[in-house]
């Protein structure tokens, strides 16, 4: 055997006696167990965990609130504010709620409002009538949404668009939280009670710092019976309008106190304490101007002025609700008022031109 097939021989050998001694410079390669000797070490932190703590409330949370104003699309808040009333003008309601148990387990989410008739400490009561107090609610017993007006009836507050969307809770818990804006609009009457405040109003939200106002109540109800409100108020400017008003047509003979043919009827609107007076002028010949009858024998009856024997003579103003001062109390139902029986009559001399007389008739109506 040749020298070279020898040295071939040796590193063979060699190699297979590396994998079991470590020889030569194959032994880093091998595996080997070893025990770690990490030193005189005392202590140790571990800081990459944390306790996780949610907080769920029982009842629902009523995040924020307000009521508003729809100005040519535009939602403008007018709490704190006197707001118009013309059978146009929507309003609304909006409202946004957190449930802490998903949305399902909200029942009610109630509206209220009612004029507080210049005490802060008044609650909502449905007797008032129509123009003084307001009911909206959201039912969610069933699953599917159900809304409704539940007072008033009889058109003095038309029923507007409600809406529901769900939006994110910012504090609240991804897994359990749900949150919804809830709109409930509407448009008030022109009767609607008028509500001036105590002409201090102010922003702060003081849910008990305006009386002559309306005030709110939003309400929110689980199924666990657990509950949230909201208090608050806004105003109402004074709406006072004279739709119409008949035309008296008296046949008489001179010497004659005679009775118009047939009683007028006022059509009014005032959506406050009101009163209303008419005036008569001097009546005077159609074509002959110096033949002319005063006023003062011109008599009326009606409105206040009850039936059967309290005709008042036109020696000043007469009013027909209300005086000088005072006012009759508002309408708390419907959106005009109708007085049918208002009741002229004339006194006509003797001697009297024969003809056609003509006399102005003033009505003014006041709201307060």
């Amino acid at each position: 055997m040749g020298k070279q097939s020898i040295y071939s021989v040796l590193v063979v050998t060699a190699l297979v006696l590396s994998l079991f001694t470590g020889m030569f410079c194959l032994e880093p390669f091998v595996v080997k167990n070893a025990q770690a000797n990490p030193g005189n070490i005392s202590e140790e932190w571990y800081n990459a965990t944390t306790l996780n703590v949610t907080v769920l409330y029982r009842e629902p949370r009523i995040n924020w609130y307000d009521f508003q104003y729809n100005q040519s699309g535009t939602w403008i808040s007018r709490l704190n504010t006197p707001s118009d009333v013309n059978a146009s003008a929507e309003y609304r309601f909006i409202v946004n709620i957190s449930s802490d148990y998903q949305w399902e387990n909200i029942t009610y989410v109630n509206i209220t409002a009612w004029y507080d008739q210049g005490n802060e400490n008044t609650v909502y009561n449905q007797t008032f009538g129509g123009n003084m107090n307001l009911f909206l609610q959201y039912e969610n017993i069933t699953g599917t949404a159900v809304w409704r007006m539940v007072w008033p009836h009889g058109g003095e507050v038309t029923a507007g668009q409600y809406t529901e969307r769900v939006v994110h809770d910012p504090i609240g818990s991804p897994r359990f939280t749900e949150c919804h804006n809830l709109t409930f609009s509407f448009v008030p009457g022109y009767q609607f009670r008028y509500a001036p405040g105590d002409g201090s109003w102010n922003t702060s939200r003081n849910a008990t710092n305006d009386p002559e106002s309306w005030n709110f109540k939003i309400y929110a109800s689980n199924e666990q019976g657990y509950v949230s409100w909201v208090r608050d108020e806004f105003g109402i400017y004074s709406y006072t309008e004279m739709i119409s008003a008949g035309w008296p047509v008296i046949y008489a003979y001179p010497g004659q106190n005679a009775t118009a043919e047939s009683n007028i009827t006022l059509i009014t609107r005032s959506n406050g304490n009101y009163s209303l007076s008419v005036d008569v002028g001097n009546l005077t010949h159609r074509t002959h101007p110096t033949a002319n009858m005063s006023r003062k024998r011109i008599w009326v009856r009606g409105g206040d002025l009850a039936l059967p024997n309290n005709f008042t003579a036109f020696n000043d103003v007469v009013y027909l609700y209300g005086s000088a001062g005072t006012y009759h109390r508002n309408q708390a139902n419907g959106t005009i008022f109708s007085t049918s029986d208002i009741e002229y009559t004339c006194d006509v001399p003797l001697g009297q031109i024969s003809g056609e007389y003509t006399a102005p008739i003033s009505y003014h109506l006041k709201t307060t």
